[in-house]
């Protein structure tokens, strides 16, 4: 097996300049005004009349014909879900909706530094006309932001001298890795500890402070949205119908409000234990962006002094908005497998060692729901040659999970029907060998996230944050790996038909085939991982035509070897043994790269769009206002 070096992989249409230098200096972080005022820098202003477009007119062009853009149509007013609503549920639908718009740009910020102020270039230059704005906006609006990826991960990138940064927009953009350590060890050394463990936490963003660096939370740097998106959560607990969703709108709306984690654990808490609701809200908080907090524990000395000062690094929360109606009967099938976690929990490789949150001798604290989606907003909505279908919360780190509290699995219903559909059929031709071709189903790619995402909830919990920039890999890896697993006990127990069990391995192989690299996604890099050890274990084959060929018992073999691998792993509590493991699989070799060379066709999708009829009915009426 020849291993390709991954920083020499070849990524199209790189035309982008040189980063331009900025000097470094004092942000003066406030709330944004309506207009979005420019993010300044001392000595070099990007100021809203000097972007320079990524693209040409011709090439934009090309990107967005109806076959490599795609449109993915959320749920809309002539549903018969939405029809089928209570009124005043309908009237809390429409405040729910606003109130995930008004937390779309917070994303945006904490994405990039420069996407505010580059949408705002675009708004202006589409007033008079400009066809290349008119045609960088709707790739911007669809990659909420001026970085995007494509399916077979390149880059994307609409304007030129603008690069992503390990910090993304939660620290000052020039900020490197080494100075941090060296700004939070003078720091720690002065005893600015509290200042410290405020710049470590999950809803913060970092500014300049002279030599120092300064922590602004959530909820003022982002008053003007937060305060928003709060004051329509309290229209909509007005007019809900279920008392218990009535009670997580007020408790997540005080939330936005003040700087209080516990406000956030509360609403977190009670999120989490919603099951029969009619209506679906959530603001995701997770952290798979943020690639510089997590470098702390590289630092001997920083790491020795967060230890002695008790300060958990925990990486940047960032922000995704999901509405939706609840469909019982999609529900009514995730909570026929809720009922095998503690079977599942006990089937964990070394158990012994860690506590479980799911225990057959207590009440189960998960929740379930499928959801047919009207609405996703920031994170949840940001197409980058893919996108969220399904979400297990709160995340480890939170502290409702830390004391106490549960999880939910949500699943977005419209989003995977979507993704299902979406050139699964050229992956099927094009990889899989003819005979295996009974063994493909559509629907079984459901199966195995529900599994996915139920392993989410198994596991190690304590500690992960010292896995650094590799914890949410590992995470990922544990997920599917798990999945497999946990496939082959329920098929066991007679849940799974062993014909269901080689549908849902045959369409995972082949829907999540890798397509590219890109080793700071945590979802890609699991899904090269994976395929490397079955190809090397001789789960995954290839006939004389280069087709996929799969032995189902060497599949299921392999699963179980690297789930205890990732068990131990996150049990170590240690970066460097994450990584070794991490690079010995996570290759770009021979057999990969012909995969993905098959699947790569000038006339196929790049990229998608989410519609949501509903929000653009709800603004062009408040438009006509």
């Amino acid at each position: 097996m020849k291993i390709l070096p991954i920083n020499v992989i070849h990524r199209k249409n790189q035309t982008q300049s040189p980063t331009l230098e900025r000097n470094k200096s004092t942000f003066a972080a406030t709330t944004y005004e309506k207009s979005f005022a420019p993010i300044g820098f001392k000595g070099n202003n990007i100021e809203h009349n000097n972007f320079e477009y990524g693209y040409s007119l011709e090439e934009l062009r090309y990107r967005l014909t109806p076959k490599r853009f795609t449109k993915w149509t959320l749920l809309d007013f002539n549903s018969k879900e939405y029809k089928n609503l209570a009124e005043g549920d309908k009237e809390a639908l429409t405040h729910l909706i606003i109130a995930a718009e008004a937390l779309d740009p917070v994303y945006k910020r904490l994405d990039n530094v420069h996407n505010l102020e580059f949408e705002k270039f675009l708004n202006l230059r589409i007033a008079k006309g400009e066809p290349k704005a008119i045609l960088t906006k709707k790739l911007y609006d669809a990659q909420k932001g001026i970085i995007g990826r494509t399916i077979d991960e390149q880059d994307v990138i609409l304007a030129k001298n603008i690069k992503t940064t390990p910090g993304k927009g939660f620290y000052p953009e020039d900020l490197t890795e080494k100075e941090f350590h060296r700004i939070l060890i003078n720091m720690l050394e002065d005893g600015k500890i509290n200042e410290v463990r405020k710049i470590l936490n999950q809803r913060s963003v970092v500014v300049r402070d002279d030599k120092e660096l300064k922590a602004i939370d959530y909820t003022q740097f982002f008053k003007q949205e937060f305060t928003k998106a709060a004051n329509e959560l309290e229209l909509a607990a007005k007019t809900s119908t279920d008392k218990n969703f009535t009670e997580y709108l007020i408790l997540q709306a005080k939330a936005l409000g003040q700087n209080d984690p516990n406000l956030d654990c509360a609403a977190d808490k009670k999120w989490a234990t919603l099951q029969n609701t009619p209506l679906e809200f959530t603001i995701g908080r997770e952290c798979y962006s943020d690639r510089m907090t997590p470098t702390v524990i590289k630092n001997k000395k920083l790491r020795e002094l967060l230890k002695t000062y008790n300060i958990p690094a925990y990486a940047k929360d960032n922000i995704g908005v999901r509405v939706g109606i609840v469909d019982p009967i999609g529900t009514e099938y995730l909570l026929k497998i809720r009922e095998f976690l503690p079977f599942m929990a006990d089937k964990m490789p070394l158990k012994e060692l860690y506590k479980q949150n799911i225990l057959s001798t207590t009440k189960t604290k998960q929740t379930m729901v499928d959801a047919h989606i009207v609405a996703v907003t920031g994170q949840n909505g940001a197409y980058r040659g893919s996108i969220s279908i399904a979400s297990n919360l709160p995340n480890s780190d939170k502290l409702a999970v830390q004391t106490g509290g549960g999880f939910r699995n949500v699943y977005n219903k419209e989003l995977r029907e979507a993704k299902y559909s979406s050139g699964i059929q050229q992956k099927l031709d094009t990889l899989l060998n003819k005979s295996y071709h009974q063994y493909f189903s559509v629907d079984s790619l459901h199966d195995f996230t529900i599994l996915h995402e139920n392993l989410h909830s198994l596991g190690p919990k304590v500690g992960l944050q010292m896995l650094g920039v590799y914890k949410n890999t590992i995470e990922e890896f544990k997920a599917d790996v798990g999945a497999i697993v946990m496939l082959d006990e329920l098929t066991k127990q007679g849940f799974y038909t062993p014909q269901r069990q080689k549908e849902i391995l045959t369409s995972h192989i082949v829907a999540y085939a890798p397509l590219g690299v890109d080793s700071s996604n945590a979802h890609l890099t699991r899904n090269i991982m994976q395929h490397n050890y079955f190809i090397q274990n001789g789960g995954i084959q290839f006939d004389n035509d280069e087709k996929i060929k799969i032995d189902f018992t060497k599949i299921t073999k392999c699963a179980r070897k690297m789930l205890d691998d990732a068990i131990k792993i996150q049990l170590s509590q240690d970066e460097s043994v994450a990584k070794q493991y991490i690079d010995k699989y996570a290759v770009w070799t021979n057999e990969l790269d012909g995969i993905a060379k098959k699947l790569k066709n000038p006339n196929a999708r790049l990229n998608s769009y989410i519609y949501s009829p509903m929000t653009t009915g709800l603004l062009k009426n408040n438009m006509q206002k």
